[in-house]
């Protein structure tokens, strides 16, 4: 797996080196025409028809084919630190398998800004005295009969009704609470 990852970058590196300008300022870059091993790159894997042939370039990639891989590696660091290219972040790299272009991570951000529009309406506790009184408000609110709102009464704390709106959860608080029950809204 290192060994992939270490001659893709030394390809990479390759790339970059190879890469020079015309006279007119236009970019030539040689383009792969097959995936190779970092010791079987040759002169005739790159399209080289249309460049410019550069002595210098040519020495060069002939030094960097013989190259072992720590070898290879040690150049695509110091050729990245003399570029200025720092290394990739986990967060860019998996922004990167995922194909995301940068604007994933600010959508998603504000998707948690967003205000909660559905709340939960939970029964944590209930005044001992007034437990009737809080199984009939229960069974009036969630329309369960007499022996469910009595488990869920006595089974506090309980959800006892979900994803309802926050005037709606704020009205049923305030009748159990005005019976003896305690409650709270998620």
């Amino acid at each position: 797996m290192v060994s992939r990852i270490v001659a893709k970058r030394s390809a990479q590196c390759i790339s970059k080196i190879s890469t020079r300008t015309c006279t007119n300022n236009a970019i030539i870059k040689p383009a792969l025409v097959s995936h190779h091993t970092p010791n079987s790159y040759s002169r005739s894997s790159f399209h080289t028809s249309s460049m410019i042939q550069s002595s210098k370039v040519d020495q060069a990639f002939d030094k960097i084919l013989q190259l072992d891989l720590v070898e290879v590696h040690l150049l695509t660091e110091l050729v990245n630190e003399k570029m200025g290219i720092s290394p990739l972040s986990d967060a860019q790299r998996a922004a990167m398998q995922a194909g995301g272009g940068g604007k994933g991570g600010a959508a998603a951000a504000t998707e948690e800004v967003e205000e909660k529009t559905a709340f939960d309406l939970k029964l944590t506790g209930f005044d001992a005295k007034s437990k009737i009184k809080v199984i009939k408000e229960i069974r009036g609110i969630t329309g369960l009969g007499l022996k469910e709102a009595k488990e869920m009464v006595e089974g506090a704390p309980k959800v006892v009704k979900k994803e309802i709106k926050m005037e709606e959860a704020e009205e049923l608080k305030a009748k159990l609470e005005a019976v003896g029950a305690t409650c709270e809204i998620a």
